[in-house]
């Protein structure tokens, strides 16, 4: 389980993800996805690097990199400049960029959810709780949380193939066409391309093997 206030560290690579609340569901029709992943680029994605996500109907997943404290220093300078103006603020200049990151995820998500609503004449929560996050501090656990990242929708009875399923980057790792992705940077965390679909493969029957085992016990 995810940690809701692990607080969101500079450099630090993250597995975030949330759920709908009760039974609802995230994403009901296409476009659903492209509007969230609009929200993700406008909020999140300048102030993170992001290595792999998966949209699945009532949740969803990324993997991602806050950036350096300089980048989000160059990015938020005004922002900065107009809090330490304020008497209330005691927060050092770091203690603002933190702040100012953690508002950029709250925008997204508001956003989106207030869309989402509106669209479907819904009131009250949407989102379960507070995303949950998990540090990802090892190169071997990254490429454990990419695969069940890009393979979320095969357990989930969605597809056979994770190419199959577009709300995901994994077909952008065999395309050249522009993505938000850091693609090349994913292809090497598994040495190669070829690699990373036979790490990816093992993954799938890993996890169906631990699921029959469990099934036995």
């Amino acid at each position: 389980m995810g940690n809701p206030r692990e607080p969101l560290t500079f450099e630090t690579t993250y597995h975030i993800y949330n759920h709908a609340v009760g039974d609802d569901k995230f994403f009901r029709e296409e476009g659903n996805y492209y509007l969230f992943l609009n929200r993700f680029i406008k909020y999140i994605l300048p102030v993170t690097e992001l290595l792999a996500f998966n949209l699945i109907p009532n949740h969803f997943h990324f993997v991602i990199r806050i950036k350096s404290f300089k980048q989000l220093e160059t990015i938020f300078r005004e922002k900065i400049a107009l809090r330490k103006c304020r008497p209330s603020n005691k927060l050092d200049e770091m203690g603002i960029v933190e702040k100012l990151v953690n508002e950029q995820f709250s925008h997204c998500f508001n956003s989106y959810a207030q869309s989402y609503n509106k669209r479907y004449n819904r009131f009250g929560s949407l989102f379960k709780e507070s995303f949950q996050r998990k540090v990802i501090d090892s190169e071997e656990y990254l490429r454990s949380v990419i695969c069940y990242v890009h393979n979320n929708a095969i357990h989930h009875g969605l597809v056979d193939d994770a190419l199959k399923w577009k709300y995901s980057s994994f077909p952008d790792l065999f395309s050249s066409c522009p993505t938000i992705i850091n693609r090349m940077e994913v292809i090497d965390i598994f040495d190669n391309l070829e690699n990373l679909v036979y790490v990816h493969k093992q993954s799938v029957e890993l996890s169906l093997m631990e699921f029959c085992a469990e099934l036995m016990d």
